[in-house]
């Protein structure tokens, strides 16, 4: 099973995709959408607040999400792949 975060595929989000893949995810194109995936457990995505504005932040999660909330700050985004 492969932990996956979904974003839409639009310009305000491209900072999340850079935070996604300085974390070691994978980017994939899937319909309007990215798709940011690992095959690590777990993934923490840290948000430079410079380059990710609050909102967009907090939108993240929006598209969607295979895997688990470990913990969701204004600062962090750690995800786990769903126990079987």
């Amino acid at each position: 099973m492969t932990l996956a975060l979904y974003v839409l595929d639009v310009p305000e989000f491209e900072p999340v995709v850079h935070t996604a893949e300085a974390a070691g995810m994978a980017v994939r194109h899937t319909g309007d959408y990215l798709e940011l995936s690992s095959a690590a457990d777990e993934v923490v995505l840290r948000r430079d607040p410079a380059a990710i504005r609050t909102a967009v932040w907090f939108a993240t999660l929006t598209g969607g999400l295979d895997g688990r909330i470990v913990a969701f700050t204004a600062d962090t985004l750690h995800l786990a792949k769903e126990a079987v």
